[in-house]
């Protein structure tokens, strides 16, 4: 889960062209303040953008500032759409990596995880 202060410095920006990249969000908003991360989102086998994606600030002033200052403009030939990011309470937790189980023995299997064929 993420921290009130990682959330208010963090903006989604919605209707990206698809030919929209990391390196053009960054130039556009680092006009408005300093930029710590930018992400666009992409469909995981074809790599192509899913229109939307998110901008970290070092501050919520400066987060604020962009928000107000940048829905709206036009990146290529597309209107921005910028408002603050936040966590979709029916996103998934994040999984552990595998064989970090913390509450499981080594060599012992965990209850109900692998079954079928694996147990026998």
């Amino acid at each position: 889960m993420s921290s009130p202060a990682l959330t208010a410095t963090s903006l989604y920006v919605g209707d990206l062209l698809p030919t929209t990249t990391e390196v053009m969000l960054y130039e556009k908003f680092s006009q408005v303040g300093q930029v710590i991360s930018v992400r666009v989102c992409r469909h995981r086998i074809t790599r192509r953008s899913l229109g939307f994606g998110f901008v970290c600030f070092s501050s919520p002033e400066e987060a604020s500032r962009a928000m107000t200052g940048m829905n709206g403009h036009v990146l290529g030939t597309q209107a921005l759409y910028v408002v603050l990011a936040r966590s979709r309470p029916d996103a998934r937790p994040q999984r552990e990596p595998f064989g970090s189980h913390s509450s499981a023995s080594p060599g012992k299997s965990i209850p109900g995880y692998w079954r079928g064929r694996f147990d026998r």
